[in-house]
């Protein structure tokens, strides 16, 4: 984790915008994808879930941890970069 925070921090603001874009934008197919099977099945708690719902079930919270880790280096290099006009 430390290494790809690293090499996330190497990245220019433009692109690290970009990859959250795109990780984000993934993470709201898994979440369509996972709700619908959810309100179409009415399993909620996700209980009995064929291993295709399962797998997706983990990739959705593999690209959660991928946004969370994104949005903390965007953070971060905001941050960084607006303190420099204060």
């Amino acid at each position: 984790m430390d290494n790809m925070k690293k090499n996330l921090n190497d990245l220019p603001l433009e692109e690290l915008h970009s990859l959250y874009g795109m990780v984000s934008e993934i993470c709201a197919e898994y979440v369509k994808m996972t709700d619908n099977y959810s309100l179409a099945t009415g399993d909620k708690n996700f209980e009995k879930v064929p291993e295709e719902i399962d797998g997706m079930i983990k990739n959705r919270q593999k690209f959660v941890s991928y946004k969370i880790k994104l949005q903390s280096v965007l953070i971060n290099k905001i941050t960084d970069e607006m303190s420099k006009y204060e």
